[in-house]
């Protein structure tokens, strides 16, 4: 009996120490081997942040400079630019497009004071830092509200790690983004919200109605809450529903907040989407938009239902639970059947 309590904790043991040093692989491998910081200059207006948030005014030019810190032993290549600030389909600022689609209300963009020149390819040796310079020129005539870009720094390599799965081949990419702010007054322009088209769509496959949401202004909007029914024309029974929370909106753009089919088969014909948004500062915007789905859409989008992918957490967690429960059960019966050993030995 002993001698197996003793093979089934050394197993255990052995499986719980496996898992660790899985973790511990996985966790190296995710490194990147290099970070980005940043030198703030004295127009910084917000000393809490470590990214540019500045206090400018027109026609000022200033060189910024970001520090490269590569922790590998062998040099790196990296590629620098400056993006501009943009609202991607997740409700996320996103500063990672190099050309991005910029929308209509945008007079003064990130690349209108960052000349092309400020993109370039910088090397830098295993072990070591290197201070990179890029600079801006403000307009002559003042502009409201905010400039907001970021200045991005992915490492250039030779073979990327690739992986496939269900035959499609996907490249690991990791890229630090410095925030930079330009602003000519303390006061931030207040943000704004129209809706314009709503229809059927798909992103990764996946049938979507879609609502194009813009920020014409030159403000961020912060802590941006949605809450959107989709009905039949003249119905007040939803058909969809959705709330999202904790999304933001970049100054002068737009993305298409999506409204998942989920398991539902929708049939062309006529439909309403009453959408409700909040924001950081008492903002409210209500909107309640008529559209169609033809059957052409219906046919083009090929009507899939939206499948769940399953979820394996709780599996996870499950196994871990039970791997703990198992070990407690043996150290239990091994103290127990050491108490009665030594009961035994007092006794004779």
């Amino acid at each position: 009996m002993r001698r197996w309590l003793r093979i089934l904790v050394t197993v255990g043991t052995l499986l719980v120490a496996f898992g660790w040093m899985q973790q511990t692989k996985i966790a190296k491998a995710e490194s990147v081997g290099y970070s980005v910081s940043t030198i703030t200059p004295k127009n910084q207006d917000d000393k809490q942040v470590t990214y540019f948030a500045l206090r400018v005014k027109p026609s000022q030019q200033q060189k910024l400079t970001i520090v490269i810190h590569n922790s590998s032993n062998k040099a790196k290549k990296f590629q620098v630019g400056v993006n501009q600030a943009m609202t991607n389909t997740n409700g996320v600022i996103d500063y990672s497009q190099s050309n991005p689609k910029l929308d209509n209300s945008l007079k003064v963009g990130i690349k209108d004071v960052f000349d092309k020149s400020n993109t370039q390819k910088v090397t830098v040796k295993g072990k070591s830092a290197k201070k990179v310079t890029l600079s801006y020129k403000m307009p002559a005539k003042k502009i409201d509200g905010m400039i907001l870009g970021g200045v991005y720094v992915k490492e250039l390599k030779n073979d990327k790690t690739n992986s496939k799965k269900n035959g499609v081949t996907i490249s690991n990419a990791f890229a630090y983004v410095v925030g930079v702010r330009l602003r000519e007054s303390g006061i931030d322009v207040a943000p704004d919200m129209r809706l314009h088209t709503v229809k059927a769509g798909q992103i990764s496959g996946l049938n979507q109605i879609q609502a194009n949401l813009q920020n014409p202004r030159p403000g961020l909007m912060k802590a941006l809450k949605i809450v959107s029914k989709v009905t039949k024309q003249g119905s007040s029974k939803a058909v969809l529903t959705q709330t999202k929370e904790n999304m933001a909106m970049a100054p002068n753009s737009n993305f298409n907040y999506s409204i998942p089919w989920g398991d539902k088969q929708l049939a062309a014909g006529d439909y309403t989407l009453k959408l409700d948004a909040y924001a950081k500062g008492g903002y409210h915007w209500q909107f309640t938009k008529n559209f169609t789905i033809s059957q052409k859409d219906i046919n083009s989008l090929k009507n899939r239902i939206n499948t769940p992918q399953k979820n394996y957490t709780w599996w996870f967690v499950a196994g871990g639970i039970l791997i703990v429960l198992l070990l407690a059960i043996i150290i239990y019966l091994l103290m127990k059947n050491r108490k009665k050993d030594d009961d035994t030995d007092e006794t004779e």
